[in-house]
């Protein structure tokens, strides 16, 4: 059977693509996979990559996981100073478009394909670079079968990106299963996602320590159905040790909302606000989940951007997001405005005045890039309803 195939422009990128995955409500995985939804997920990845390529840790990229070969396609248009892409997939059809488009985009010296599982493909002893800079994964649903393979396939002070869309199971839906993959249990709240975020990156991290690596995030975010991290990896068993400091539990009050960080060793399940049980999530990561020089970097990149290929509402959306980072507070939850008013049985306040409201009060308070309308503060929930309803 013939299947139809689409040229689109992404980025600075040219794509061949099934046409049917640019009509369909679901796009189909035959006879290749491309999901047109992600381009706001690819744009984030051009930026940190970018960011990363300005390093002297820069020769060798990896998309272990490529379908029609989209993310490794831009980053060898748009991050010139990289010097190899590796595409792999399974799927030889995808290979075939990923191979025309580098061909189209007029890339294809520094491009090299493979059609195999994805550990085989970062684990192949005969291949010139041993391990990869930058190692990209991005498989359908979750990432935890390939976390060990890409993770002994990274170069010292690489960067891995991972994104997960089993988000129903990070998020509390199926918490077995979330147990079973991630070795963390979540819970079901207004910051689920951020709570499944650092459930992965936790696993990636204690996954990491069994082969003397450590991981920092440099920046993770959530959008749709999605969520994605991007961690620095570095060799060695002292760096690696200091794990422990940066896992924990986080305690949340289905009752009054309040939520407490928990280390590993001393649990009290009672909330110290209204003295009922909580709920307990984790273990996960409860240190930061941006490195404040790298988003600096982010930003710099964006204000000194030329030729804007991705159109001004995107960049502007970009510059916004990264902005928010930028000032969010290293604090493991955020609240939600509409969830506060709902308890106040009051009517929401705008996002705006709840940040002016809590710091005219001496309250730490900034906006999180994980939800429009959530907020971190390091006010207790019985302070921000006292400070925002009195």
């Amino acid at each position: 059977m013939q299947h139809e195939i689409s040229t689109i422009k992404e980025g600075k990128t040219m794509l061949l693509v099934p046409t049917l995955s640019l009509t369909d409500n679901v796009p189909p995985k035959n006879p290749a996979f491309f999901n047109p939804s992600a381009k706001w997920n690819r744009d984030i990845s051009m930026l940190v990559y970018r960011v990363q390529a300005s390093t002297k840790y820069n020769k060798t990229f990896a998309d272990a996981i490529c379908g029609v070969g989209a993310r490794g396609l831009r980053t060898s248009v748009e991050v010139p100073k990289i010097d190899t892409v590796y595409f792999n997939d399974l799927n030889p059809v995808a290979i075939g478009l990923a191979k025309e488009s580098a061909r189209l985009n007029q890339v294809e010296n520094k491009c090299f394909f493979s059609s195999n599982d994805a550990c085989k493909f970062l684990n192949f002893e005969e291949r010139d670079f041993r391990k990869f800079d930058i190692i990209d994964l991005d498989p359908f649903g979750s990432p935890s079968p390939y976390v060990d393979c890409v993770l002994r396939s990274v170069s010292n002070h690489g960067l891995i990106s991972i994104t997960a869309t089993d988000t129903a199971v990070l998020c509390g839906v199926y918490p077995k299963v979330c147990y079973r993959k991630y070795h963390g249990f979540p819970i079901r709240s207004e910051y689920s996602n951020e709570i499944g975020i650092r459930i992965l990156v936790s696993f990636v991290a204690l996954t990491a320590s069994r082969f003397d690596l450590s991981v920092t995030p440099y920046f993770c975010h959530s959008n749709l159905h999605y969520m994605r991290v991007y961690l620095r990896v570095e060799f060695g068993n002292s760096l690696a040790n200091s794990v422990i400091q940066k896992i924990g539990f986080l305690k949340h009050c289905q009752n009054c909302k309040h939520r407490q960080v928990e280390n590993l060793r001393e649990q009290n399940l009672n909330c110290e606000v209204c003295y009922k049980k909580c709920n307990l999530a984790g273990p996960l990561w409860i240190d930061s989940l941006h490195d404040s020089k790298f988003v600096g970097a982010m930003l710099t990149q964006l204000d000194n951007v030329e030729d804007n290929s991705m159109g001004l509402n995107e960049l502007n959306r970009l510059k916004k997001m990264i902005q928010i980072c930028a000032n969010e507070l290293a604090i493991p939850s955020y609240f939600e405005t509409d969830t506060i008013a709902s308890m106040a049985k009051k009517s929401s306040i705008s996002l705006d005045k709840v940040i002016s409201v809590l710091s005219g009060n001496g309250y730490e308070a900034s906006k999180t890039i994980m939800n429009d309308k959530g907020f971190k503060t390091n006010a207790t929930s019985k302070e921000v309803m006292n400070v925002l309803y009195r």
